[in-house]
């Protein structure tokens, strides 16, 4: 009897600490861009978690959401809840997977990763399968002194196979391929002028017009600027970013994740509709350090990587020794 009058109320006591642990949603953004978070996402078993966090994430066509956790892929399912590990086949690839996007190609989803550490891009199955990869810079002679200058942040791949990757923490380059991977062209490089790049950090083929353009991240020139697929310069369509890093499209929705701190939203012509998570004003922001008691719900701290999945739900991947990832559902819509 002792023990059962000892024993109850302590357990009372420490259920409402249990609840009070999960954040309430919150929300954020202006006028037809209003999202609310989805805390506690994702979920994990026991002694699992996300750790340090330096790259990206995406979405397939079942809804499960992969996150590049450095020298793994995690696979959270659509209730949120940790899947497992993407594992490589005949041979250890995946060594610091910094830019990543999920495509259909030939009639099967492969994972698009980009490695600076191992300067390569790779399109992999999602059971590890190594689809195809292209290994080192192209072979042009003067382009690069050694292979220590290529380090590739980012590709993707148009609808008819052409492949392009974004030396981003290189030579602010972008390399052209055809189909077969065979090397068409480079352009861009280091520097603040029209077509030119300061670490072109992300690139993403906007298939939403009449004719496919490429939109690259020019990160620490603050802005998204816009080209043909042949590499030829449109226009910047927003040079006021706060350090943009990664870019993803859902139906007639643009989103591009800062590392200062926010998720920008733009309609299929590229007028603002909204930015998320910038809502408090005397915070860190592009912080790598920030440990979780001071992280706020909704408030993002340095994005690097963001995706939506099949329904719209918008993910922002923070740049954290910690590991953050916020979920984000839309409530308001035009």
């Amino acid at each position: 009897m002792k023990t059962c009058s000892i024993f109850l109320p302590v357990v009372i006591l420490l259920l409402p600490l249990h609840a009070a642990d999960e954040p309430a949603p919150v929300r954020t953004g202006q006028g037809d861009g209003i999202y609310k978070t989805v805390p506690g996402w994702p979920s994990y078993p026991e002694g699992k978690g996300l750790g340090n966090l330096h790259g990206d994430l995406a979405s397939d066509s079942k809804g499960n959401v992969y996150i590049a956790t450095g020298n793994t892929i995690q696979i959270i399912g659509p209730d949120g809840k940790y899947r497992g590990d993407i594992r490589t086949k005949g041979g250890k690839v995946f060594k610091g997977v910094h830019g990543m996007k999920v495509r259909r190609l030939a009639g099967e989803e492969l994972l698009l990763l980009a490695m600076p550490r191992i300067k390569r891009v790779v399109a992999v199955k999602p059971d590890g399968t190594v689809a195809w990869q292209i290994i080192g810079p192209p072979q042009v002679p003067g382009m690069y002194e050694s292979v220590g200058e290529y380090n590739p942040t980012d590709m993707d791949v148009s609808s008819d196979g052409r492949v392009i990757i974004a030396d981003g923490y290189g030579k602010s380059l972008v390399h052209l391929y055809d189909k077969d991977r065979n090397y068409l062209k480079s352009f861009g490089g280091k520097g603040k002028g029209e077509a030119q790049f300061d670490v072109c950090h992300n690139i993403l083929v906007d298939s939403r017009g009449k004719k496919s353009t490429l939109l690259i991240s020019d990160r620490q020139n603050n802005r998204l600027q816009q080209y043909d697929m042949a590499g030829n310069f449109i226009r910047t369509i927003d040079d006021q970013l706060g350090r943009p890093c990664a870019a993803d499209i859902h139906g007639n929705l643009l989103a591009v994740g800062e590392l200062d701190g926010r998720v920008s939203l733009y309609d299929k012509d590229y007028k603002l509709i909204s930015r998320l998570g910038d809502e408090r004003k005397a915070r860190r922001k592009a912080s790598n350090r920030i440990a979780p008691e001071h992280w706020h719900e909704g408030d993002l701290i340095a994005v690097h990587g963001c995706t939506f999945d099949v329904t719209g739900a918008l993910y922002a991947q923070e740049w954290n020794v910690h590991g953050r990832v916020t979920k984000y559902v839309r409530v308001k819509t035009p």
